[in-house]
């Protein structure tokens, strides 16, 4: 149990820390976290401000005040706030709504809370692999420790969910409980619409080891209660959410990262040292990308291509993700718990250090948390 504990704990505990200082200059105000502004072209819903609450005066705003205005009308009944895009996104803050019991006061507490617990149950679900592949547990902590981990807990955003339902599903899947895989799957799509990264090549590992289409019919059954919310979703706002998830992706290759080279200037060291950052982000990409050319050449396994998904997804990403270091890192996730099994595999010296490099990218996660980050105008409401 031990081996199972230590590097949660370790895990949660360094998070935690991170994100408490993050919002120091927010009077600790957990409020913070969801990042409500009182300016954001995505739509303001001040009918749900609430006393004591952190909004920002103009800049500041983020994604996690709009799964805060789902989780407050989460059927869409009160029509206060009509974003389809992120009312497709459903779990995580109708799970914030149940923690609280319904109490929309508690949401600013619950949003933190259960993004915690999904880290935790996440890297525990990692653990169990690791363990039949006999890795120390302790190389967990390349996923909880990620930089998407931290910023997206940091931020009030739902991928720790999505993430660690994903893990789930890959961990009864090779433990031949299918159905329960299908369940975790579906589950994950509720949270994030891009579990497709992980979809795809699990439906094309298990067609090249079992050969049975009725098993493909029963994994892609994951998309079922998907479609039917898309469904509800669309006839509630007379908008289909798919339409707005597929701007994040540009279908000329390299386009992204080219048209953000762009538009680097260098004028000052924060400037410099976040745009470095981007940088260094595409050259680990160009690197991963060749290794697991390399090893996909020799061995194919459903943890190879995954990892290959998502360096294929950077080539199509769009230059405004690129120009945001954590906002990048948040859209590949799911690479670092896949990278971790992919070296479980074969014990690979070239998979060990780009594990290892992960480190340095949460190093500078970390940086940018203590030493980068602005502090924005803000109001207690």
């Amino acid at each position: 149990m031990r081996d199972f504990l230590l590097p949660i704990v370790i895990t949660l505990a360094v998070v935690h820390a991170l994100v408490m200082y993050s919002i120091k200059p927010y009077e600790y105000n957990l409020s913070s976290m969801m990042r409500i502004s009182q300016n954001e072209k995505e739509g303001v819903v001040p009918e749900y401000f609430q006393k004591g609450m952190v909004i920002f005066d103009d800049k500041g705003g983020y994604d996690g005040q709009f799964y805060y205005y789902v989780a407050m009308d989460p059927f869409m009944n009160k029509g206060y706030f009509k974003n389809a895009y992120r009312q497709q996104r459903i779990l995580y803050p109708l799970t914030a709504r149940l923690f609280a019991f319904g109490k929309e006061s508690l949401f600013p507490y619950t949003l933190y809370i259960v993004n915690l617990l999904a880290l935790a149950i996440g890297m525990y679900f990692l653990i169990l692999i690791l363990k039949q592949y006999s890795i120390n547990p302790m190389w967990s902590l390349f996923y909880g420790l990620s930089p998407s981990s931290i910023m997206t807990i940091q931020y009030d955003l739902p991928s720790p969910i999505s993430i660690a339902l994903i893990i789930a599903a890959i961990y009864f899947y090779i433990n031949r409980s299918l159905l329960l895989a299908v369940v975790f799957m579906a589950l994950s799509f509720l949270t994030r619409e891009d579990s497709i990264v992980v979809l795809m090549p699990l439906l094309v590992w298990d067609y090249q080891c079992n050969r049975q289409l009725k098993r493909i019919i029963l994994l892609v059954s994951c998309l079922v209660p998907f479609f039917l919310w898309q469904a509800f979703i669309t006839a509630k706002l007379g908008n289909a959410p798919m339409t707005t998830s597929v701007e994040a992706i540009s279908f000329i290759q390299f386009s992204g990262i080219i048209g953000y080279i762009k538009t680097i200037e260098f004028h000052d060291i924060k400037q410099i040292g976040g745009q470095l950052s981007t940088l260094i982000v595409f050259s680990y990409f160009i690197m991963l990308s060749i290794i697991i050319t390399r090893k996909l050449l020799s061995t194919r396994h459903l943890f190879y291509y995954v990892v290959a998904a998502y360096c294929l997804l950077a080539v199509f990403t769009v230059p405004s993700q690129w120009d945001n270091y954590n906002g990048l890192l948040r859209m590949f996730y799911g690479l670092f718990p896949f990278l971790i099994l992919s070296f479980c595999l074969e014990r690979d010296r070239l998979l060990k250090g780009v594990v290892y490099f992960t480190g340095v990218l949460s190093f500078l996660t970390v940086i940018r948390i203590l030493f980068i980050s602005p502090v924005y105008p803000f109001s207690i409401w």
